[in-house]
């Protein structure tokens, strides 16, 4: 099947410049897209695992034209955590062996990035002080660096030679010398916002320049002129007293003019704006287009243009406009691995797309374990759910699922995959469950996409969807399953969770008519007064967070109580690095260490920071903290001695995540043989 036999002239047209080939330095790479580096967590005694090698097969596989390989460090000081490689340790190049030989195979081509992240880090893996060109801390990390040395300056330049070298002894195609952007090492030294040296690497940018083309020089004298080398540069800084995009302009000219660097790649942002650096749903699509043109404006070599790409269409629109020669796709082949080869059968409709939650990727990072992905559950686990994993059934069994919540849809989707036959029910007249509910905040909508996806699977494998109904344990039976997955997600409580956590067995007054749930004001539109609180009980998610930013938006006088220290507290840190400095512009009042004990009319009878209050004149509650799984078929079910599991939701109340992953694990337990 070609892209032709499915897309019509039109759509196929505006794609066709996503597939032409490119070379970059002497390598030949068979499309324009692009996975550009991003630290995954898969490494064990800081060298690469058969778990990188899966995951960049599967992106090989998938048709990616080159895959970049992070965020292997060059130097002890820049270890932020066990999860990387270190690229200074000759036993790494069996480890780049087996990734490059796997993602050759499949015809596409990768780079080894030469990363050090210098004050952006934190020194807990190496107990050594982070290295940076001033004496002044990260304002994200907040750890004060040692300013470098002459002799400390040459060790960094001769570590990106051995790392390029190990690179080249490990099959890879080239290197991609990482840290000229985001504020990391190298970065920092191009920019006044983080370099107030006086000597010859600080102030002029010839100066601020010197360490960069130095580097240059040594990782092409260490490969040879044939290897291919790329360069992550800065676009903008956005940072007070950073570089613009005039600067920017000056150090691509720069750096291309040395006819030593084969490829830039434009990004943006220093850990200043956090949040830019990996860039959530809070931010529009094509973040960086603009940045890239600009580069390519001034340079002769090609230009990727990188954030928040994830629709086909998008990215050729770039290549079309000239605005960059490469696109990078990197979240969205995490969330879809096979995003090319669908683009290029026609498959637009079943391509997986990223929602920008970058609650599976770059959060989990920070939790110190590998990356992965909401509606993915591949992703990071290749190696027993990626492509080719599924057994195809040889009994077909009838599997039941109740729930229609991204929990069941993917026990659906899964199970349908295999060949069994399914049928999976929902009490309410639309699927999605929850995340439906949550994609009406204003700003959240992405999150639909989870669902959207399924659908269309659902729809594709022949599931037997039943909508609108609400069975009985006799109805569920009466149906001859040999299968039933319970995915019947969680609802709002009779009493605030996270109270009964404080100790409160019951707050008196949630019976009252102008209580509602986040539930009441988006799925039943029940007016909302104009004085309202919301009251997170420590869930501490965007359920409460995006509709008291909206409600606030609307001209609502908005008072949001939580426990937590502050509001945001349990967000991402990328994405609470704009989403806290939102809610503090937005003109709400916040109440941390804050619980709320009774609502007496008007009156709510609070405990903050330890001292009983009152705030006064409420027209409006809505509580968004935590649910409670809704079990009462499941256990109706295990009552009467049927084999059952429940997902989801429906076991605790938890994230899309979880209950995407269950889903996907559950439908894999169901038996593919007699």
């Amino acid at each position: 099947m070609t892209m032709l036999d499915e897309l019509t002239d039109d759509t196929a047209r505006l794609l066709a410049p996503l597939f032409e080939p490119i070379t970059l330095g002497n390598v030949e790479i068979r499309n324009r897209v692009v996975m550009t580096g991003h630290g995954t967590g898969m490494a064990k005694d800081y060298l690469p695992t058969e778990q990188h090698v899966a995951y960049y097969r599967e992106r090989a596989i998938g048709g990616a034209g080159l895959i970049g390989m992070a965020f292997p460090q060059i130097h002890p000081t820049s270890q932020d955590v066990p999860g990387e490689p270190r690229a200074w340790l000759p036993e790494i190049v069996p480890g780049l062996r087996r990734i490059s030989d796997a993602v050759h195979e499949h015809g596409a081509r990768i780079v080894m990035q030469l990363g050090h992240g210098g004050r952006q880090g934190h020194s807990t893996f190496t107990e050594r002080a982070l290295w940076g060109p001033s004496n002044t801390p990260c304002p994200f990390n907040l750890e004060m660096p040692k300013e470098m040395e002459t002799e400390d300056i040459e060790e960094i330049i001769e570590a990106h030679a051995i790392g390029a070298r190990h690179s080249k002894q490990g099959g890879m195609d080239g290197v991609e010398i990482h840290s000229g952007y985001g504020g990391y090492l190298l970065a920092s030294f191009l920019s006044p916002f983080s370099n107030h040296r006086t000597d010859e690497y600080g102030g002029s940018l010839e100066n601020r320049l010197r360490i960069v083309l130095r580097v240059i020089d040594a990782v092409r004298d260490e490969v040879g002129p044939d290897y291919l080398v790329g360069m992550n540069l800065q676009g903008h800084d956005f940072s007070p007293g950073g570089l613009e995009v005039g600067d920017a302009q000056q150090i691509a000219a720069a750096i291309a003019a040395t006819g030593k660097i084969d490829y830039i790649c434009v990004k943006a942002a220093t850990y200043n704006e956090a949040h830019q650096n990996v860039p959530d749903m809070q931010h529009p699509k094509r973040i960086w287009e603009s940045l890239a043109a600009a580069v390519k404006e001034v340079v002769d070599v090609p230009v990727i243009a990188v954030g928040r790409i994830n629709d086909p269409l998008d990215a050729a629109d770039i290549l079309s406009l000239g605005h960059a020669d490469m696109v990078a796709m990197t979240r969205q082949q995490i969330a879809d691995p096979e995003t090319v080869n669908k683009m290029k059968a026609g498959r637009l409709d079943e391509i997986r797309r990223c929602i920008g939650c970058n609650q599976g990727c770059i959060d989990r990072l920070f939790n110190v374990t590998h990356s992965s992905c909401v509606h993915n559950p591949a992703a990071g686990y290749e190696l027993e759910l990626g492509i080719g994993t599924l057994v195809q059934a040889t009994f077909r069994r009838r599997v039941v699922v109740i729930g229609a919540g991204p929990a069941g849809m993917k026990a659906a989707e899964t199970a349908a995959r295999q060949g069994h036959e399914v049928i999976l029910i929902e009490r309410r007249d639309r699927t999605g469950g929850q995340l439906r509910i949550a994609a009406k905040i204003k700003g959240r909508g992405e999150i639909g996409g989870v669902i959207d996806h399924l659908d269309v699977m659902i729809g594709k494998y022949g599931v037997d969807l039943r909508l609108g109904w609400s069975p009985t344990a006799d109805e569920v039976l009466a149906l001859n399953p040999d299968h039933i997955i319970v995915a019947t997600g969680s609802a709002p409580g009779a009493d605030i969770v996270g109270n009964l956590a404080q100790g409160i067995t019951h707050t008196p007054g949630l019976d009252q008519p102008h209580v509602l749930s986040v539930w009441d004001v988006l799925d039943e539109d029940k007016p909302v007064g104009h004085h309202v609180a919301i009251v997170d009980d420590g869930e501490g998610g965007w359920k409460g967070i995006g509709l008291a930013l909206q409600l606030q938006g609307d001209g609502h006088q908005v008072e949001f109580l939580t426990p937590l220290p502050y509001v945001g507290a349990k967000l991402g840190p990328f994405s609470a690095n704009l989403a806290v400095p939102r809610i503090l512009k937005s003109g709400m009042s916040t109440h941390p260490f804050t619980t709320m004990t009774a609502v007496d009319g008007a009156t709510l009878r609070i405990v903050e920071e330890g001292a009983p209050g009152t705030l006064e004149g409420i027209d409006t509650v809505i509580l968004a903290g935590w649910h409670r799984p809704v079990t009462e078929l499941y256990f109706a079910l295990k009552n009467r001695g049927v084999t059952v599991e429940r997902i989801g939701d429906a076991i605790a109340s938890r994230t899309m995540m979880e209950a995407v992953h269950e889903g996907e694990r559950a439908a894999r337990r169901v038996p593919a043989t007699r």
